[in-house]
């Protein structure tokens, strides 16, 4: 139950996934890249008011995509993490927690269908109807997390830790395959920063929805 991942190498970043499902930042700026691997930081914000907020940079500083950030809720009934478009301020994502006997369960939500046939979830965000993306599911005493398409009869993505110790490190694998690298830890000196890495094809909206998701699991 406590499996912990090997960390990957560089040519495991040069595995280009076939894009399968529609990419929730695809008319945000911030899709799947073609054919190199792309490299974010998600950082909390420290000291903001309202919940677990972070910010989104490229390595190099730079803004990623239309300025997206995550905008948590704290002191409310409904647990919540919203990743926003910061031109625009529309919800491309938004995530909400279930607690059950069986674990945790995080339910990510689009303003878009997954597929022409889907049908609304009946939970809605800012008065709009949201459509549900995937969930992602972890057990009591797991260090894995499975993350499954609302399309999928069963979970196409893992994420695993590498190391039961700090600093924080998760392969997030689909069918397998190395997909993203979730490092977060003491290089920044702050153990709510981390550096992701996403593979070619993989939506890094996802990715950045499911590192802040890790995060709030953590807690």
């Amino acid at each position: 139950m406590f499996y912990a991942a090997p960390v990957p190498v560089a040519n495991d970043f040069n595995v280009v996934h076939q894009v399968s499902q529609r990419a929730l930042g695809e008319d945000h700026g911030a899709g799947p890249s073609e054919k190199d691997p792309q490299q974010l930081i998600v950082k909390e914000k420290m000291f903001s008011w309202g919940g677990n907020n972070f910010e989104i940079k490229t390595l190099s500083g730079g803004r990623f995509g239309n300025n997206l950030f995550v905008k948590g809720k704290a002191f409310a009934l409904i647990d919540e993490m919203v990743l926003l478009d910061g031109v625009t301020k529309k919800a491309v994502a938004v995530c909400r927690r279930k607690f059950n006997i069986l674990g945790q369960t995080f339910q990510i939500y689009s303003p878009k269908p997954l597929y022409h046939w889907q049908r609304p979830s009946g939970s809605s965000y800012m008065g709009r109807q949201l459509y549900t993306f995937a969930k992602v599911e972890r057990s009591p005493l797991s260090t894995t997390q499975k993350v499954t398409y609302d399309n999928e009869t069963s979970a196409s993505m893992t994420i695993t830790r590498t190391v039961l110790r700090w600093p924080k490190k998760r392969v997030v694998h689909r069918h397998g395959k190395t997909a993203a690298f979730i490092e977060g830890g003491t290089w920044t000196g702050n153990f709510n920063t981390y550096r992701v890495t996403v593979n070619p094809g993989i939506d890094p909206c996802l990715i950045i929805c499911l590192t802040a998701i890790c995060d709030e699991m953590d807690e």
